[in-house]
């Protein structure tokens, strides 16, 4: 089976706007009510969503001390995305309060009182974490108090450093976010656990890109460094390692020293299967943590040809989040890898069953087995339903309208 393509997108804001205009018509909602007025996740809401509902029960009671903190959501959008796909775009506003009552649950109302009077640190800390994943950078920057700065001398606050890295994600260029959080990375001011994570974001963001650079080589060897003057025992201790292991892996992977990448998510996936949370919120920083590591060793894994174990490690995705479209990506992807094509058109179908804008990736990629399959009308379809979805992908745009003998273009 030839590799899957990759799902590619505008991401200017233009293409932004031509999606929600798209969104609203194409009949597509969003199962999960998380990211519109944080009503209380469905069976079929993501792990992310289920972590930003805990997050905001936990702020609104005064509980903030107690949240971990978690790996970012997919997308800072998700707010947009999903009133879109409902049709609503007065829900897609910058401020909380002209959110559309009859969509707001009393928790986004209480969540938008209790930011706007957050002073202690870890209530500023996780109000930024909820605005930002609810898709209100604005406010997210004024509850901890980041106002216009000049990235090339900005010092980031021991307290509140990755919020605010967070925050100036959204609104500088990504070398710039990445700089800062080197310099913080090496500086004796800020504690080790900070000092880690910045690190780890700069390592994050360049595996992404599959760039293997002299500032992920530095970075892989801060957060080594600030990793060991922390615990290594105990829940947080142990989930550190896990998040270690990971990140540095990517190293040998951007090189492809597959055996050394394989070698530390070894570590990472023994550190993690050590723990066994109790906690609510502890359980769901496992799940979080887990789900970031399976998604790296499928990726990693198919990258080597191994598909079939790969399949093994998308079924755990399934597990941890059957309402997240990646993972139906991700094991369609392994599926289709091993041959079994009909089995991964199964899976496609799941992600494009869950609606709103990753129903666009899963209908393109559906479509790809099928026309591989020979179901050249089937597979014009899905071409057709996914830039119905999403009009910005070029990689949709040069599938639909092919002149495929047999192909049809209504839409069921």
């Amino acid at each position: 089976m030839t590799a899957m393509p990759r799902y590619r997108t505008d991401s200017s804001p233009r293409a932004l706007a031509a999606r929600l205009r798209a969104l609203r018509t194409a009949d597509v909602p969003v199962a999960c009510p998380v990211y519109a007025g944080l009503a209380a996740p469905v069976r079929t809401s993501s792990l992310h969503a289920r972590i930003t509902h805990a997050i905001a029960r936990a702020f609104v009671a005064g509980e903030s001390a107690s949240v971990p903190r978690f790996e970012p959501p997919p997308s800072a959008q998700l707010r947009l995305l999903t009133a879109a796909s409902w049709g609503r775009l007065d829900g897609v506003g910058p401020d909380m309060t002209t959110f559309p009552v009859d969509l707001a649950s009393e928790l986004w109302w209480r969540v938008h009182e209790r930011s706007l009077a957050a002073s202690r640190v870890a209530d500023r800390r996780v109000a930024c974490d909820l605005l930002l994943r609810l898709g209100y950078p604005q406010g997210a920057a004024a509850v901890i108090g980041l106002s216009v700065i000049d990235p090339r001398k900005h010092v980031l606050s021991p307290d509140l450093a990755m919020e605010q890295l967070a925050v100036l994600r959204c609104h500088l260029p990504a070398s710039a976010v990445e700089a800062m959080a080197l310099r913080g990375a090496r500086s004796g001011l800020l504690p080790a656990e900070t000092r880690r994570e910045l690190a780890l974001f700069v390592v994050f963001r360049n595996a992404a890109r599959g760039a293997d650079s002299t500032s992920m080589q530095a970075a892989a060897a801060l957060a080594t460094k600030a990793s060991s003057e922390l615990p290594q025992h105990g829940f947080a201790g142990l989930l550190g390692r896990a998040r270690l292991h990971r990140a540095i892996a990517a190293v040998p992977f951007v090189r492809r020293d597959i055996v050394e990448t394989h070698r530390l998510l070894g570590r990472a996936v023994e550190s993690l299967t050590s723990l066994a949370p109790s906690a609510a919120m502890d359980r769901l920083a496992w799940a979080d943590e887990a789900y970031a590591l399976y998604s790296f060793l499928v990726r990693t894994h198919l990258a080597v040809g191994l598909s079939q174990r790969a399949v093994g490690y998308a079924d755990e995705l399934v597990e941890l989040s059957p309402g997240d479209d990646r993972t139906w990506a991700l094991q369609g992807d392994s599926l289709a890898a091993c041959g079994r094509l009909e089995a991964a058109l199964e899976a496609y179908g799941r992600g494009i069953a869950l609606g709103g804008w990753g129903a666009a990736r899963a209908a393109y990629l559906r479509g790809f087995v099928l026309e591989r399959l020979g179901r050249v009308a089937e597979a014009a379809e899905d071409y057709v339903v996914s830039q119905r979805i999403d009009p910005t992908s070029s990689v949709v745009a040069g599938s639909v309208g092919r002149d495929v003998p047999g192909a049809t273009c209504a839409v069921g």
